[in-house]
């Protein structure tokens, strides 16, 4: 009974208690001891932190992870008492079979490892992908950007710090440029100030809180507006981000506001370039009559033309006040001595990832000014993606945090046509709702389908977390049930097994997601779908410098309206 007793039970407690051991250590964080020692029987990090959503068969995985730690209760066992047998042979031969069983599937392991390495994808291009690692120090890679990225997590579920700043300090690294949108300025641009110190690539902010560390942007410009249907996506971008709903509707009112805006930028653009910038546009459209301006527009003949339907309807004094009374509403928000000082000057090139002149812009908002900002900024990401998105042009990004506080027409074309020119689209939002409230239910869904790798984090909306579960899809798990039945003088027992599917990932555990946990899927990396704690990356912000000092912004307000009234 003894020999049973030490060559099998203690090897076995011994053995499981070894197995929690490591399971307690991956959890704290010593995830790379757990690695080593079952790396030895085919089981690598990705299949441990993984296990609940991927593997159909628990009690299978239990025997495979226990395997290696009861051959080292067997060797204990042996080690730690003499009444298991008197024979020094039998002692040696079993410590000899355990070790040579571990040295050989290690070798064999690591040869598959390294046949691995060397067959690996040619797709995996150093400095061009992102890695981010994990608490248990495995890394999830991200191979090609350029086919987007996706991040939805709610408040305090640990996007900017595990994801978007990470990405922020690889981008620096790597040397790529392009625009970054940082809804609370200066958050990301202190992290985008960092991470390009040293960097060829030049930086550039612009904000409209605090100019002295503003530089100034002109969205229109002559070299932006090459044509009239750059001049008519102007002002759709801005009248939509002003009234969305309306926007939508495509009702009279909104169509002739967009003409009228429309002709505003292309006649300056044509006539006056030098004046060619939103606040004189804003201006010369508040400033002036109905009807001066639309003999104004009338003298240039593709204004004309722009204008038709409006000047049509001048014959009816209503419905001409009607018309400018609608365009000036809009246009009043955004008629603050601020914006028309960060957007009368020309000293960001919109072409930001150009060879010859790469820069990095980072455009900032202010959540208290969100509704008065936003179509000032949508205006110049619309703008910059434009000018970007061209062949021959450097690896860059147009990274949106908050991404539904902007509404940027046709966005969704973006993701798919800028991927042939390098261009990695990175989209974040705390909750698909806030999506679909805010920019609309069909272009969110255009938006996410065109991302390729996703991330989602902490939710409290269920039915996000419900389609999250969707995307994981279901597992078949088999269950056994025994019965007993009686009949006259007998018992009968039986046993029947039924094989039943459960959601792999449960919209409960996406509800319960700890700060800095994510699920989602990659487009193409080291693995296809994960599940993890990401780690939190050191900061490496650096406070912006003055620019210059505070400009005097009432006397550019002033300027210009004086320059406008010599053109009606």
């Amino acid at each position: 009974m003894a020999n049973v007793f030490f060559f099998l039970v203690v090897p076995f407690f011994m053995g499981l208690a070894l197995h929690w051991l490591l399971v307690l250590l991956y959890k704290v964080g010593l995830g790379f001891i757990t690695r080593f020692f079952y790396r030895g029987v085919f089981i690598s990090d990705d299949t441990l932190f993984r296990q609940d959503i991927l593997w159909n068969k628990p009690q299978i995985r239990f025997m495979l992870a226990l395997l290696p730690c009861q051959v080292l209760g067997v060797i204990f066992a042996t080690l730690l008492t003499d009444t298991v047998t008197d024979s020094s042979f039998l002692k040696l031969t079993m410590q000899g079979t355990a070790g040579a069983f571990v040295a050989f599937t290690s070798y064999i392991n690591f040869r598959g490892k390294k046949k691995e390495v060397t067959t690996a994808p040619a797709a995996r291009r150093p400095g061009n992908g992102f890695v981010l690692q994990t608490l248990g120090g495995s890394t999830i890679e991200i191979d090609n950007p350029t086919r987007g990225i996706f991040i939805c997590g709610g408040a305090g579920s640990g996007k900017s710090k595990s994801i978007i700043e990470p990405i922020i300090q690889q981008s620096g690294e790597n040397g790529f440029t392009g625009l970054v949108y940082d809804f609370k300025f200066p958050v990301l641009a202190s992290e985008v100030n960092g991470a390009y110190q040293g960097s060829r690539v030049k930086t550039w902010f612009v904000n409209f809180t605090d100019l002295a560390y503003s530089h100034q942007i002109n969205p229109v410009s002559p070299k932006v507006i090459t044509n009239a249907s750059y001049a008519r996506e102007a002002a759709k971008t801005i009248l939509s981000n002003i009234d969305f709903k309306a926007s939508q509707k495509r009702d009279f009112w909104i169509q002739s506001s967009e003409a009228i805006l429309t002709s505003a930028i292309w006649y300056l653009r044509n006539n006056h370039p030098q004046y060619c910038t939103l606040p004189h546009v804003i201006a010369l459209v508040l400033k002036h009559e109905p009807k001066e301006l639309i003999r104004l527009f009338q003298q240039d003949q593709q204004v004309k033309a722009i204008i038709a339907s409006v000047a049509s309807g001048s014959e009816s004094e209503n419905q001409l006040a009607g018309v400018f009374a609608s365009i000036q509403n809009y246009l009043s928000t955004l008629a603050t001595p601020e914006i028309f000082w960060v957007l009368s000057g020309d000293e960001v090139p919109l072409d930001l990832n150009n060879p010859e002149n790469p820069g990095i812009l980072t455009v900032g908002n202010d959540p208290t000014l969100s509704a008065t900002l936003s179509p000032v900024i949508s205006l110049i990401v619309s703008m910059a993606a434009k000018q970007m998105n061209q062949q021959g042009k450097e690896k860059s990004i147009i990274l949106l945090d908050e991404a539904p506080t902007l509404f940027i027409p046709n966005f969704q074309q973006i993701p798919s046509t800028a991927r042939s020119n390098k261009i990695a689209t990175i989209y974040s939002v705390q909750d698909i709702a806030q999506m679909q409230g805010m920019i609309g239910r069909e272009e969110t869904e255009m938006i996410i389908s065109n991302l390729g790798t996703h991330f989602y984090g902490r939710s409290t909306n269920i039915a996000t977390a419900e389609r999250i579960s969707k995307l994981f899809g279901k597992m078949d798990v088999e269950y056994t049930g025994s019965n007993k039945s009686r009949s006259e003088d007998r018992n009968s027992y039986g046993q029947s097994t039924t094989i039943q599917q459960r959601e792999r990932l449960t919209p409960s555990q996406v509800l319960g997601f700890r700060a800095g946990e994510f699920c989602g899927i990659v487009a193409e990396g080291n693995v296809y779908e994960f599940q993890d704690i990401l780690r939190e990356q050191e900061s490496l912000g650096l406070s912006l410098q003055k620019i210059r000092t505070a400009p005097d912004i009432n006397a550019t307000y002033a300027r210009i309206n004086k320059e406008l009234e010599t053109l009606v």
